[in-house]
């Protein structure tokens, strides 16, 4: 397996990351959530889910420090970047993301993990998906393809819930579509986690199109 960012930038944004962990109560979502559950690419920015009450914490306490959390009302969350890492905070009221926010919270579909409180994979997964649809030609969507993968391939998915989830949060099946398509067309994908398509990503993909069905473009 072989890292897509450098060590350095790799360690600044844990080093974010655990430092937000200890000002407030947050739910890792992101590269990092999935890092968490798969255990294989880490990431070089940080992405929140935050409760109200832990965002003014957040902010007053970064604030202090001579951070500034700044308000991106087009794309519906708040942004930071702390230390050269970029920090994407969405809240209940400021969020545009496909499961919202209040959404995670109110059915608590968070775990904990080593003290981290983590969105659970099944959610992440259409999170990611929207994330590679958005950005499939750019740098960031060859990342959103591999985090995609490593939850397929190496976390035990409850695929209940993810039909229940495309179910409520997309019925026109276009995160799926994303999803699938990221299984076929992939390649160098593949041989970042250190495996191949020939041998695994066949088997994976025919493996999730019968859990998911068959959809394509």
């Amino acid at each position: 397996m072989v890292e897509l960012w450098r060590e350095e930038v790799i360690d600044r944004s844990w080093f974010v990351l655990k430092h937000l962990h200890e000002i407030a109560e947050l739910v890792v979502i992101g590269g990092w959530g999935v890092y968490f559950w798969a255990r294989k690419l880490r990431s070089r920015d940080v992405d929140v889910y935050v409760d109200q009450n832990n965002f003014y914490k957040l902010q007053e306490k970064l604030r202090e420090e001579g951070f500034v959390i700044r308000r991106n009302p087009r794309l519906k969350k708040f942004e930071a970047v702390i230390h050269d890492v970029d920090v994407d905070i969405y809240t209940p009221f400021m969020c545009n993301l496909v499961i919202p926010c209040s959404d995670v919270f109110q059915e608590k579909w968070i775990s904990d993990i080593e003290g981290f409180k983590v969105a659970f994979p099944e959610v992440l997964l259409l999170l990611k998906a929207q994330a590679a649809k958005e950005r499939w030609q750019a740098e960031k969507g060859v990342k959103d393809r591999v985090d995609i993968i490593s939850l397929l391939a190496f976390v035990d998915l409850k695929f209940e819930l993810i039909q229940r989830l495309l179910k409520k949060y997309d019925p026109k099946r276009l995160l799926l579509s994303v999803i699938l398509r990221t299984l076929r067309e992939s390649r160098v994908e593949y041989k970042v986690l250190g495996l191949s398509y020939e041998r695994d990503g066949t088997k994976l993909r025919k493996h999730i199109e019968k859990r998911l069905g068959t959809y394509t473009v």
